[in-house]
């Protein structure tokens, strides 16, 4: 990398900003160097020439700058202060003092890079719970961002195609750098078959608003733990067709760097999060696809960093093994998977949802949950109580029939990206479960029912706690209770898939029935 300027060395010392500082350190980036002062931050553009970006102009470092900001405030607006004039006084650089411009540096309130995800993952400092509200804050970020222009280009299937396809011919070209036995060219062809096949769904989400102006460059190193949340800092912002994209290509970036860091059970919480937030199920089927390729864009720059001519011999071996664990994460994304389908069947109250919850995980499962879809297609929060009248309104047949068919309609999307399923629904009539089990036989996935009870007290006290903390999407009350004792049609061994009677009131439920289910389920982190 080159040396920092000499015009801008006064910016090593304390007197050259505005504000107490104590000492000064510099961090280098292909792209930036950045101040550290203390309570900020200052990151200045490097006069650089890549095949990915031009940074030689003054001009066009200063617009990035303001770029930088604009697009970090929409993700971390309490990180991201403004963009500060760096001036020539008395021959030494100033921030913000007076003189000439010089320079533009982003100003950024500094925090410990121990606090970044990558090290809060290594030192086993972040739990997965953490990841899932993460994911629900971006659903809700993604629903804000900006959608398209009509005569725009960036983020059409077209686009999304040329992108794909060129990173995976640059990490062809880097991979040399790390031996000509580790390159990706194996994968180019399953990969150019998964994208047009998937054509027809990207222009129907293009269609459909799930094209946004994203992060784009969403890795555990840029997320970071701020005031006690996680928040995505460092988007892309020098190039727009990089950062208008699918928002599952957005969310494939961080998973595929997740299980490339073997983190399952974090990777679920945040795929978790993501979709209960978005309800976009259908993305669950472009994941292994942008999986694969996100995954080649960070050995892409692990290669990159090998084959940099100031790599030392100790940097050029890490990153080239930073650059096989991408490409094994590519492979695994790739590979055919074995999905399951579950029904969690039983009364209000009978604890389906608290087994789900806890299945979910160690399956590496997305959670459909039918109080929360039924809420969704009313238009409601999940938490608005919206009331319960037995067999009338949102409880009517028709109106519960709809739902079913839009839970068997979303695992239908999401069984196809290699997730399993748990379906998390009443299940009282047999035909709304012969609908699952319909879907299980078309896509050839195994099925199996979990019928969770409790004694009738057990049921009522339940509900009555749950209806006291107002804190539960579920509408059910006494009378629904009632209602669904006097209709339920308990699922048994004529249906023909296998069923799992589960008592919730006894302690150990959850270990035993993840052994009773036994070959039926695959119990394995993604």
């Amino acid at each position: 990398m080159s040396a920092f300027p000499s015009q801008l060395h006064a910016l090593l010392q304390p007197r050259g900003y505005p504000h107490p500082v104590r000492a000064v350190e510099l961090i280098e980036t292909h792209i930036s160097w950045i101040l550290l002062t203390g309570e900020f931050a200052y990151k200045i553009k490097r006069p650089v020439l890549y095949a990915f970006i031009d940074l030689r102009s003054p001009e066009r470092r200063e617009f990035l700058c303001h770029e930088e900001v604009r697009l970090n405030r929409r993700f971390a607006p309490e990180l991201y202060l403004g963009v500060s004039p760096i001036c020539l006084h008395e021959d030494a650089a100033r921030v913000a003092g007076e003189g000439p411009v010089i320079e533009h540096a982003v100003r950024m309130r500094q925090f410990a890079r121990e606090d970044e995800l990558d090290r809060l993952l290594a030192a086993g400092r972040v739990a997965p719970a953490e990841l899932a509200a993460f994911g629900g804050e971006l659903a809700r970020t993604h629903a804000q961002l900006p959608r398209p222009q009509p005569d725009q280009q960036w983020g059409r299937p077209e686009q999304l195609r040329r992108v794909v396809r060129d990173n995976a011919a640059e990490c062809a070209r880097a991979a040399r750098a790390c031996g000509a036995a580790t390159s990706p060219r194996s994968l180019q062809g399953e990969l150019s078959r998964r994208l047009e096949a998937a054509m027809p769904r990207l222009a129907q989400r293009f269609a459909a608003g799930r094209v946004r102006e994203c992060h784009g460059d969403l890795h555990t190193r840029n997320i970071v733990r701020c005031a006690g949340a996680l928040r995505a800092f460092d988007c892309l912002e020098f190039d727009p067709a990089l950062r208008w994209t699918d928002v599952a290509d957005e969310i494939a970036f961080l998973l595929a760097d997740l299980e490339t860091q073997q983190r399952p059970l974090h990777a679920q919480a945040f795929l978790a999060g993501y979709l209960e937030e978005s309800g976009d199920y259908q993305a669950c089927a472009l994941l292994p696809l942008f999986k694969a390729h996100r995954a080649l864009v960070r050995a892409k720059v692990a290669a990159l960093s090998a084959a940099h001519p100031g790599a030392l011999p100790a940097e050029m071996s890490d990153a080239c093994g930073q650059y096989r664990s991408y490409l094994e994460g590519a492979r695994r994304s790739l590979a055919p998977a074995a999905p399951r389908l579950v029904l969690m069947c039983g009364l209000s109250g009978s604890g389906k949802t608290w087994i789900a919850r806890q299945l979910a995980p160690p399956l590496g499962a997305v959670h459909l949950r039918s109080d929360i879809e039924r809420k969704r297609l009313a238009g409601l929060p999940a938490l608005e109580r919206a009331g319960a009248d037995v067999a009338q309104g949102r409880y009517s047949r028709a109106a519960t029939l709809r739902v079913y068919e839009y839970l068997a309609q979303c695992a239908g999307e999401i069984l196809p990206g290699g997730y399993s399923v748990i379906v998390d629904a009443t299940f009282g009539r047999r035909e709304d479960r012969a609908r699952m089990r319909a879907l299980a036989a078309r896509l050839a996935v195994p099925v199996c029912i979990v019928h969770c009870q409790a004694p009738c007290e057990v049921l009522e006290a339940r509900i009555g706690e749950r209806s006291r903390r107002a804190d539960d999407p579920s509408d059910a009350g006494p009378a629904v209770l009632a209602w669904q004792q006097s209709h339920f049609e308990p699922p048994d061994a004529s249906e023909g898939v296998p069923v799992f009677a589960v008592s919730t009131s006894e302690p150990g439920v959850l270990e035993e029935l993840v052994q009773r289910i036994g070959a039926q389920l695959t119990v394995s982190a993604l």
